[in-house]
């Protein structure tokens, strides 16, 4: 695993020696996880500083062999790293290569001289230092990419790079070109992949100009052009648009979307802000508390830090670098599927998000389009679904779902109302009749006096599923996501059409067209077609094989 040694002073004068012996980089996921990087690093580094206000001289040698960074999508190729600079009173340097094999691919030179003294604390001399060199490069994206430190996240494919500097060292002027034609950019948390990256840009002076980003998301497209500033004095300023075009932006177990609408980012002196108007053509949401464990979690508890009261001389917290205002619509007309914990759901979205990046508020909801529960081994029909947002957390909003079924000469009727963190489940029936005797009669068909102690306590476990602590495997999830379908549930018999228990698979052949196919083992099938005439006015025909045709229009409208 390498060795890593230091020795040094610290007083009126400080020393500090740093000596590495093929140190493994891997220990950097100590510090932050899952980063991927991998490497032996050999080198030293001396410190020297007379006294607190006197210039500091350093000299660092560092050699970075098979530095690689490792991810779940990818794995870049391995490079060695060579670096040597050195900071004296009177000016400083710094060169570094890069090799693949024997090739170079890489070459940076970097000088400054800082100004004399008397111009300032060293510091200010420093960042004023007039500054000049330049960059080539023309090898793997990754290795760039990985001094950006984010974890999870990779960018493979060549790159090439050359820009001269100039300017100071607070306020660097670069000029010159970044040219890739091929790159790969995997996000490993959302299953995010854009592919066939063209990125165009120039170095003008202080900032990058953007002038062509295109690739690949999904089926879709990602297209963005801007400029980023470079100098600390201005800012760091950034204006970029985005175009997306049916971009998938997120492809996991958990969560899948298309995106199509624009995005524009801007920062400056003021703070950031992100505006979009977005639509989501389709997009999947796998419920994922089913089957999770529980952790208790103490209330009341505090640290001690918290309990000491605040001093007079107490400075306010500094806003968080990256803070971000938000001004994001996103709407989906319909396709947009919720399952899990027995839930089929198809639902439509307009939501407006503000706030900021790190709290955002939202305000506006979701609709039902349709969707069925399962529960205990009975089928329910969502016919009602109202999820509301109130300009608060995305994890809190008002809920309004309700779902029947009809067993047992009786109607029975679930309500889920209240908010996201605190659901309220209340069961009703036609004829009315107790709560837990609608429950009975739904599992065992009987009055709860006459249950016995095994069905008993399958009511009660019944009771819990409901509060979010059942679940378990969801095969028909794992079967759609293989299959492709948009929609799969399984649906009981039907005596007056001579259906038996069935396999019923749906598909959006368009964004209005939506088709669905049910079938059982005895040979029977039924075609059933839904076209969207208007937002509010639908066309539906349903065509069986044991003979018999349908055809309706629904009209349906939130008031």
């Amino acid at each position: 695993q390498g060795s890593a040694r230091l020795a040094g002073s610290y007083g009126s004068a400080t020393q500090a020696q740093v000596r590495l012996d093929r140190m493994n980089l891997s220990v950097l996921s100590a510090f932050m996880p899952n980063l991927g990087i991998s490497g032996q690093a050999t080198g030293s580094l001396d410190y020297a500083q007379a006294s607190g206000a006197s210039f500091p001289t350093a000299d660092a040698r560092l050699t970075i062999s098979n530095f690689q960074r490792t991810g779940l999508a990818a794995v870049s190729e391995p490079v060695d790293v060579v670096f040597a600079g050195r900071l004296l009173a009177d000016g400083g340097e710094g060169r570094a290569l890069v090799r693949r094999g024997q090739t170079v691919v890489g070459r940076m030179l970097a000088n400054l001289r800082p100004l004399p003294p008397g111009a300032g604390s060293w510091t200010e001399r420093l960042m004023s230092a007039p500054l000049s060199g330049g960059i080539r490069y023309n090898g793997p994206s990754a290795v760039l990419f990985s001094f950006a430190a984010l974890p999870e996240q990779q960018l493979t494919g060549p790159i090439a790079i050359a820009a001269d500097f100039s300017g100071r060292v607070s306020a660097p002027r670069l000029n010159g070109l970044i040219r890739a034609d091929n790159l790969t950019y995997d996000n490993e948390t959302y299953g995010t992949r854009l592919s066939q990256m063209q990125l165009q840009a120039r170095f003008s002076n202080d900032r990058l100009e953007i002038t062509r980003l295109q690739a690949r998301a999904g089926d879709g497209t990602v297209q963005a052009q801007g400029t980023v500033g470079l100098a600390a004095d201005s800012g760091y300023p950034v204006d970029i648009r985005a175009q997306l075009n049916d971009a998938r932006l997120a492809n996991s177990d958990a969560l899948a979307a298309t995106t199509s609408g624009t995005i524009h980012l801007t920062h400056g002196r003021d703070g950031g802000l992100i505006q979009g108007d977005l639509t989501v053509p389709n997009a999947r949401y796998q419920i994922i508390r089913q089957g999770q464990a529980e952790v208790p979690e103490l209330t009341g508890i505090r640290r001690r830090s918290e309990l000491r009261p605040g001093r007079p001389t107490d400075r306010p917290a500094a806003a968080p670098v990256g803070l971000f205002k938000l001004d994001i619509r996103v709407r989906a007309d319909n396709q947009l599927f919720v399952s899990g914990m027995g839930l089929e759901s198809e639902w439509e979205m307009d939501l407006r998000v503000g706030g900021t990046n790190a709290a955002p508020t939202i305000s506006g909801g979701l609709d039902l389009v349709r969707g069925t529960y399962s529960f205990a081994g009975k089928r329910f029909d969502v016919n009602r679904g109202i999820i509301r947002f109130r300009g608060g957390a995305l994890t809190d909003p008002d809920i309004n779902i309700q779902a029947t079924t009809t067993t047992d000469g009786i109607t029975a009727v679930i309500n889920v109302t209240g908010t996201g963190q605190r659901p309220q489940i209340a069961f009703t029936s036609t004829p009315a009749l107790p709560q837990d005797e609608v429950l009975s009669r739904l599992l065992f068909g009987t009055n709860p006096e006459n249950l016995s102690a095994t069905e008993a306590i399958q009511l009660a476990s019944a009771l819990n599923s409901l509060r979010g602590s059942g679940g378990g495997l969801n095969p028909l999830g794992k079967l759609r996501s293989a299959t492709g379908f948009d929609r799969l549930r399984v649906l009981g018999g039907d005596d007056a059409t001579g259906r038996g228990t069935s396999l019923a698979a749906g598909k959006y052949l368009t964004n209005d067209i939506y088709v669905e196919i049910v079938t059982d083992a005895r040979g029977f099938t039924q075609t059933q077609l839904e076209i969207a005439l208007t937002r509010t006015l639908s066309l539906l025909t349903a065509t069986g094989s044991f003979g018999g045709s349908s055809g309706s229009l629904r009209y349906s409208r939130d008031y």
